[in-house]
């Protein structure tokens, strides 16, 4: 008799742990969604043809650290717009 109440209780806490967990990553934070936008706009910025494919290690390098520059210049510009 005591099993019921003890599997009742043990089904409520499953489900409630697994909808918080869903509710936790359905929306991102304004910050990751800036930032995806900014690496995405990097990305068009700085895109290669190849996709890196017979591409230098250094010029590979270039891009990869224009591409960081510019996501850091970008949230910069929006944290700086940003109300508040």
């Amino acid at each position: 008799m005591r099993a019921l109440p003890l599997a009742a209780f043990a089904l409520a806490a499953t489900v409630s742990a697994h909808a918080f967990a869903q509710e936790q990553s359905v929306e991102p934070s304004a910050r990751e969604a800036q930032k995806a936008t900014c690496q995405q706009e990097a990305n068009l910025i700085y895109r290669t043809g190849s996709k890196g494919i017979g591409m230098g290690e250094d010029t590979r390098n270039q891009i990869i650290a224009a591409r960081r520059a510019h996501v850091r210049d970008c949230m910069a510009k929006k944290a700086a717009s940003a109300p508040g």
